[in-house]
């Protein structure tokens, strides 16, 4: 059955982890919830988990956050990127790789929009329309030509421009540009590049999404891919087992 989140009111945005929840409030805070182990919840402990909403430290003027396997990302109105939690790839994208159970800035990432979270890489839009990427990248999915490690700082995807969305799955990462087509890159085992590759080849640069137009969105999951167009029509790629 539902049941409410307590304590908590006033929620304008909210994203899930693997075990952990996150809610920013319309005065710009940031509440986290559920597992901790790697600090994830970004409120200067590890260990307990909390079952009910804890304030993520020194965030504050937040409009948009993101959730991965144990990391986690927001962006403040500023347009910088904040990122809290497990860093064993580089997935906070601060120049290290040393997990922090507070918010730490994103090294030389300004004017985000937006951002995603893959279990163990992340995504921002920036407001010209370019895409940066890191953390792993064993498939390809930082998108900047180059397989396998993993990058510490943000990289930019390979030409890429006019993006205003992007998502993150397992191992493939998608964008959405302002002329409706959508882009993809990284794992491409189950197809869920969608770019009609009948030998099912991963990409390190985005590939475009075939027979697809009109998009406003898109969501990424494990093996499988999701776009809704402007006419409210949903699109699926990938594994459907």
């Amino acid at each position: 059955v539902l049941v409410t989140v307590s304590g908590l009111g006033g929620a304008v945005a909210v994203a899930a982890g693997n075990a952990h929840s996150l809610a920013v409030k319309s005065d710009g805070t940031v509440w986290a919830w559920g597992f901790n182990a790697e600090g994830q919840l970004g409120n200067g402990s590890i260990i307990p988990s909390s079952n009910v909403p804890v304030l993520v430290s020194g965030l504050n003027q937040v409009v948009a956050v993101a959730a991965g396997q144990a990391h986690s990302l927001a962006v403040k109105s500023d347009g910088t990127v904040w990122a809290w939690g497990y860093n064993e790839f580089g997935q906070l994208g601060n120049s290290s790789n040393t997990d922090s159970n507070v918010p730490v800035h994103v090294s030389g990432l300004g004017g985000a929009v937006a951002v995603a979270a893959g279990p163990l890489h992340s995504l921002a839009v920036k407001s010209d329309g370019t895409v940066w990427a890191w953390g792993s990248n064993v498939n390809g999915e930082l998108g900047n030509g180059s397989t396998g490690g993993s990058s510490n700082v943000p990289v930019q995807v390979s030409g890429l421009g006019q993006a205003v969305a992007v998502a993150a799955g397992s191992l493939h990462s998608l964008a959405v540009k302002s002329d409706g087509t959508v882009w993809a890159w990284g794992d491409n085992f189950t197809g869920q590049l969608g770019n009609d590759d009948s030998i099912i080849t991963s990409s390190n640069v985005p590939v475009l999404v075939s027979g697809l137009s009109g998009a406003v969105a898109v969501a990424a999951g494990t093996g499988h891919s999701l776009a809704v167009k402007s006419d409210g029509t949903v699109w699926a790629w990938g594994s459907n087992v």
